[in-house]
């Protein structure tokens, strides 16, 4: 069974960096192949992974529905739509990318959802992991990748406006139609002195279990503002190291790496 790990967390906290970091590690420690959703509107996941994103899931639904908002007839619907799913995956070495684009418009899209999420659900057992670089909102977390999620890491940086984004998130995972194994939060960008006291206090308060933080990290900070990916910077990185040692947490959790 795939270890499925969804990210969620406010814009500018360094979720999809974490994301992609997540990425890296794990493929190094060879639990592979990993399947990299990128469930964020605002997608820039394949950026950071150096990867051109394939055909989006929201053009696969528009594909499959008529104006009316019913699937397109014809023998063969299921079979379709795996197809193009294997169109819209984006290969790389060790993982692969998968981009769900704009939320849907304002016509129904049931049916051809409960084929995307069948479909997608048979996808996910292909791969040892699955990460999810999720919206904030996490609506396309409610419509599902997989059936169950193992890990929702709700990431902040030591600010009051992130850690209340992060309280929001967990109270509506909380409302989610799919099981979530743990709820966990992580502080990234951290300076050396750590988290500071009141915000330390706060995420104390939340009751939930919490990874170790990721510090602040020049190096990876530069790459993105370069448009570098993950991939681009040293294997010394303080940023890289820390999510090596996460990723090993939650694989020991659930799984065991191959040697």
């Amino acid at each position: 069974m795939a270890l499925s790990i969804a990210v969620a967390g406010k814009g500018g906290t360094g979720k999809t960096t974490f994301a992609s970091l997540l990425v890296r590690a794990l493929v190094e420690q060879r639990v592979r192949p990993v399947l990299a959703v990128d469930a964020d509107p605002n997608a820039n996941l394949g950026e950071a992974l150096g990867m051109e994103p394939g055909l989006t899931l929201a053009e696969i639904r528009e594909r499959g529905s008529t104006p009316e908002g019913s699937p397109a007839s014809g023998i063969g619907r299921v079979r379709a739509v795996e197809d193009e799913l294997q169109r819209a995956l984006a290969e790389a070495e060790g993982f692969d990318l998968l981009t769900m684009g704009r939320p849907e418009g304002p016509r129904c899209y049931c049916a051809v959802n409960h084929l995307l999420r069948q479909s997608l659900d048979t996808l996910a057992r292909n791969y040892a992991a699955v990460v999810v670089d999720n919206e904030a909102g996490m609506e396309h977390l409610s419509r599902r990748t997989t059936n169950d999620i193992d890990f929702l890491i709700a990431v902040l940086n030591p600010t009051v406006p992130s850690l209340r984004a992060v309280r929001r998130i967990l109270e509506l995972s909380r409302e989610l139609p799919v099981r979530i194994g743990h709820r966990v939060v992580l502080a990234t960008r951290v300076a050396p002195e750590g988290v500071p006291a009141p915000i330390e206090r706060d995420l104390t308060a939340l009751d939930v279990e919490r990874l170790p933080d990721v510090p602040q990290d020049d190096a990876v900070e530069r790459a993105g503002a370069e448009g570098h990916d993950v991939f681009a910077f040293g294997a010394g990185s303080p940023a890289l190291e820390a999510v090596r040692q996460i990723a090993a947490r939650l694989c020991s959790t659930l799984v065991t790496p191959p040697v």
